[in-house]
């Protein structure tokens, strides 16, 4: 709680410092006789008009990518975006025990899972802030229907065509790891166990010519604890070829603060805490080829957990391939992950919403996966198949069409 406090406490002086300063740096003609001030008058726009979706950037370089797009507006706009996503599942396989105590092995539904709000004031070319407020599982009972939370509320202070360091500070995405899936419902088993969730966290990074650095503190919503998270990205593009390679440190993560953020409510409620990951490494690339990407990332614990003979670990492996149909790009992606020494830590499934948590851990996921927008680049339709194994070889298989509305 301390944390927090100093993190609010930070956001609101770094932020009045910032907007000071601009105002200071007014643009001005001056001559003997006059002076001329001109200044931009503040607009509401939303994040589409300049080909910009804030809900397509990627979780853990978020910040990151927000800075390079803040210059597109004007200074004082405000912009608004967001994202309604809804889903119809069928899952069947082996009956599988979940925490709490519950059976898990059939079923179809309809979910309204995430509505989402992004609000972004662009208050100076120094300082920009960020508020995302979303509603998950939608419609639901109690206790995980209509989780409302904060899913960003940072303030950022940086320009990254003037100078190549910037702050972030407030809640956010941990910048740590990469963790991507096929497609949007694809979690892979790297990111299920090891990805920590948004928390209030103080960032900064330097970025130039591909090269992305970091160094970040942050207090996590399930155990009140603090890490240092310390994570270095490198991307470069030549002509059609393309590659990346990242790796990152993060200190005493423990399993129910893991996961994607629309789970992490119900992990952090039900996975009790103690089941310390220890200290984790992350190491991720990828390669691309014109239309075809193949990416993997690797995570490693450095604490045994109960009764495994090893560190917990994870792998994964992703390759996509992008074509334009009938005007618009389509993504088909498989993924393969698989985890070692994790029994009897428990994991999101990913039928029923993604909320029940298998109790035994999951050994290993498939997913395919294609994407593709229609009518407009705002309303995507997406197709996912998965088939997990647990510790015990039990597999359960879901199918899930999910369509994403973008304001």
């Amino acid at each position: 709680m301390i944390f927090r406090s100093i993190v609010t406490g930070i956001a609101v002086c770094a932020y009045s410092f910032a907007a000071y300063a601009d105002s200071t740096n007014v643009v001005s003609n001056k001559t003997k006789s006059d002076t001329t001030i001109t200044s931009t008058k503040p607009g509401i726009h939303l994040d589409q008009s300049k080909d910009i979706l804030f809900e397509q950037f990627s979780a853990n370089t978020f910040a990151l990518q927000l800075l390079q797009a803040k210059n597109t507006f004007n200074n004082n706009d405000l912009i608004i975006g967001g994202s309604l996503q809804t889903d119809w599942q069928h899952w069947h396989g082996k009956s599988l025990t979940t925490t709490p105590v519950s059976i898990y092995d059939h079923g179809q539904d309809l979910y309204l899972t995430q509505a989402t709000l992004d609000i972004m004031g662009n208050v100076s070319h120094w300082a920009t802030t960020f508020l995302s407020i979303a509603d998950g599982h939608i419609g639901q009972p109690f206790p995980n229907g209509n989780d409302i939370f904060i899913n960003r509320a940072m303030v950022m202070i940086g320009d990254l065509d003037k100078f190549p360091v910037y702050t972030t500070i407030g809640i956010n995405t941990i910048p740590f790891g990469v963790f991507a899936g096929s497609g949007v419902w694809d979690t892979p088993l790297t990111g299920s166990y090891f990805n920590p969730s948004q928390a209030p966290m103080v960032s900064i990074a330097y970025y130039n010519k591909g090269l992305n650095v970091s160094v970040s503190k942050f207090s996590d919503d399930a155990n009140h604890q603090n890490h240092t998270v310390m994570s270095a990205y490198y991307n470069h593009t030549m002509d059609k070829f393309n590659y990346s390679l990242g790796a990152g440190y993060l200190t005493d993560l423990q399993s129910n603060d893991t996961g994607t953020i629309t789970t992490h409510r119900k992990r952090k409620r039900d996975i009790p805490a103690g089941l310390h990951l220890g200290d984790i490494t992350d190491v991720n690339a990828s390669m691309g080829y014109g239309p075809l990407l193949l990416s993997g990332e690797y995570d490693r614990g450095s604490q045994k957990i109960g009764s495994n003979t090893g560190a917990p670990e994870a792998l994964s492996f992703t390759l996509t391939y992008t074509h334009a149909i009938a005007g618009r790009d389509a993504t088909f992606g498989i993924s393969h992950s698989r985890s070692f020494h994790l029994v009897g830590v428990p994991t999101s499934l990913a039928g029923a919403d993604g909320l029940p948590l298998s109790a035994e851990g999951l050994r290993e996921a498939w997913a395919i996966s294609a994407i593709r927008p229609f009518f407009s680049n705002n309303l995507t339709l997406g197709v996912n198949f998965e088939k997990t194994e647990t510790y015990l070889t039990a597999n359960s298989y879901t199918g899930t069409v999910e369509l994403f509305l973008y304001l």
